[in-house]
């Protein structure tokens, strides 16, 4: 249990710095000076300068040689790029769970999709909508049991985080009201190619929105 919880100074300052990124604290083109990083996570250069490499391999932070590093800026390419990723990963497990869903991972991710499809999205509850919205991802990744298939889809919700903290409206949400519980439903039916294609158009309008937001 003590392994499980076991940090070393450079996770600190990796959970530190990411957080401010996520929070907007530190934004997108920001240079991230490794003193200054060490005096805000509380730690020596050297642990910063290993967690700025997890950061860029997050995709959080560029680095720029004889520059130094800087926090990634999403531009719409940047975008596209990740959305190619994560439908290939997101299908791929919707083809799995169309397979190998139990009824009790259906009833966990219905109760998700149910909160997302009910609650109304607004600039008060957009920070629990999306925190909402990761678990439900997350949670159908986790349950093909691919270690590999969760970490990736995890690095790239990093940066889909990224993306919506740098967002300066409520984005507007045209998502039909049945939208994450058709999702589920369509995996939960057995048939692979309609879990697929179901998986498919999710990711697709979710990228067509944001998207819609660099415009």
């Amino acid at each position: 249990m003590l392994e499980e919880n076991f940090q070393t100074v450079s996770d600190i300052a990796y959970h530190i710095i990411s957080q401010k990124i996520l929070d907007g604290e530190y934004p997108p083109g920001m240079k991230l000076s490794r003193r200054k990083m060490a005096e805000a996570a509380g730690v020596s250069v050297i642990p910063v300068i290993e967690a700025l490499k997890r950061l860029e391999e997050d995709r959080l932070v560029e680095s720029k040689p004889h520059w130094g590093s800087f926090v990634t800026i999403p531009t719409r390419e940047k975008i596209r790029e990740s959305y190619q990723l994560r439908e290939a990963i997101e299908c791929q497990s919707a083809r799995i769970l169309a397979e190998q869903m139990t009824p009790d991972q259906k009833l966990v991710l219905m109760e998700i999709a149910t909160e997302l499809d009910t609650v109304p999205y607004t600039y008060e509850t957009v920070g629990d909508s999306r925190q909402s919205h990761l678990l439900f991802h997350t949670k159908l990744t986790e349950f093909t049991n691919n270690r590999l298939l969760t970490d990736t889809l995890r690095k790239i919700n990093l940066f889909w985080v990224l993306c919506k903290a740098i967002e300066t409206t409520t984005p507007i949400v045209s998502y039909p009201r049945y939208w994450h519980r058709y999702l589920v439903e369509e995996i939960a039916s057995g048939d692979q190619d309609r879990a697929e294609i179901a998986m498919r158009q999710h990711v697709n309008n979710s990228l067509i929105n944001l998207i819609a937001t660099k415009d």
